[in-house]
Formats: structure tokens, C-alpha cells, sequence
């Protein structure tokens, strides 16, 4: 139940935070507060737990899938981390659809196409993979903002989140990215997560 919980909260913080930063003036300022937020979340979650088990993997199934290739984190969490994630983004982005006019315009600079979607999901997953991996081992929280910065700067702002599949499902549902590319952005940072946490897997051996 606690990782049910703390899921939830992580993915609805993002999702809102990432609806927040779309308002912003300035897209630096968006990437900003939502790599912010990605740092908190993931400091949060590497608090000293009373196992062993990595709680990294609860602030987004990227996250998760990652520790549980590299068996830091239990197969089992991933299904329902990503279904309860899944269902507090999408209810918070058909909430914030339906409040659209109140919320005031966003900031997205220009549709992303499918090959940019992939382009930058594939960065983004890859950067994920890496950051997890050094973060469950002695690198700085402080790296968890890098995969934001990544995905914010190699396309049109709205794919900021990319790096966090149940976010881009939320942004998706508020209307401010289109189905396709958002289908298209966690099919491939989804993969790029499981590819590159094999290839640091086997280039840097976890130590015994």
C-alpha cells in the first residue's frame, strides 16, 4: 500500500507541476520547475527505507523498470506503480481539460511530430536508465532533474515530461500533446529505458 501511495503521489505532483510550468512565460522556466520537482520527488524517494529495496522506482515506471532489470526493485511493483500513476495523470489531465479556460493559455511551442516524439523519448529514456542507476548508487538526487532537461530541449516544450510515461498519458488527456505522438513517446522511452540500463549494466558491473 505504501508504494501504491507514494506512486500516486509522485506521478500527480509531476503531472500538476508539469500543467503549472506549461503556463510559465519563459520555456526555461518550465523545464526548470519541472526538473525541480523531478529532484524533489526522487530525493523523497531515496530516503533511507527500513530494506534494502530501492524506492527510487516509485516516482515512475522508468524508474522502476530499470532497478527491477538490474534487481533493486521487485517486478511485481511495476504494474500497479504504472496503473495507479496512469489513472491520477489521466483524471488529473481530463480535469484540467475540462477547467482549460480558467486555467489560461499554455505555453507549447509548436506540435510535436512522431519522429521528434521518438528522437527525444529515446533521449530522454536513455538519460533515465543512467540517472537511475547512478543515483541508486552514490551519484547526487541532484541528477534526477537531467532527463527533464533532456526531453525540454530536443523538441517543442510539451515533451518536457516525456521521460515519465504516466505524465506524458496526463499532458496527452489535458490536450496539450496529441495522442500519437504521445503513444509514440512512452512506447520509445520505454524501450530506450530497457536498452540503455542493459548496456550500463554491461559496461559498468554493479559492484558485489
Amino acid at each position: 500500500m505504501r508504494t501504491l501511495t507514494s506512486a500516486a503521489l509522485h506521478g500527480a505532483i509531476v503531472v500538476l507541476a508539469a500543467l503549472a510550468a506549461l503556463r510559465a512565460s519563459d520555456p526555461v522556466l518550465t523545464v526548470a520547475v519541472v526538473a525541480l520537482v523531478a529532484v524533489l520527488m526522487t530525493w523523497f524517494a531515496a530516503l533511507p527505507a527500513e530494506d534494502d529495496a530501492s524506492r527510487i522506482g516509485e516516482t515512475g515506471t522508468l524508474a522502476g523498470l530499470t532497478l527491477a532489470i538490474v534487481g533493486r526493485s521487485p517486478w511485481g511493483n511495476l504494474l500497479p506503480v504504472l496503473a495507479v500513476q496512469a489513472v491520477v495523470a489521466v483524471a488529473i489531465g481530463a480535469a484540467a481539460n475540462a477547467l482549460a479556460d480558467q486555467l489560461g493559455p499554455t505555453l507549447v511551442i509548436g506540435e510535436p511530430s512522431l519522429a521528434v516524439a521518438a528522437i527525444a523519448a529515446t533521449l530522454a529514456g536513455l538519460t533515465a536508465a543512467w540517472v537511475t542507476l547512478a543515483i541508486d548508487g552514490t551519484a547526487p538526487v541532484a541528477l534526477a532533474g537531467v532527463p527533464a532537461v533532456v526531453a525540454g530541449g530536443t523538441g517543442p516544450i510539451a515533451l518536457v515530461v516525456v521521460f515519465h510515461p504516466a505524465a506524458t498519458l496526463g499532458l496527452a488527456t489535458a490536450g496539450l500533446l496529441p495522442w500519437d505522438v504521445a503513444a509514440v513517446a512512452v512506447a520509445a522511452s520505454t524501450a530506450a529505458a530497457v536498452i540503455g540500463t542493459y548496456a550500463i549494466s554491461a559496461l559498468l558491473p554493479a559492484a558485489e
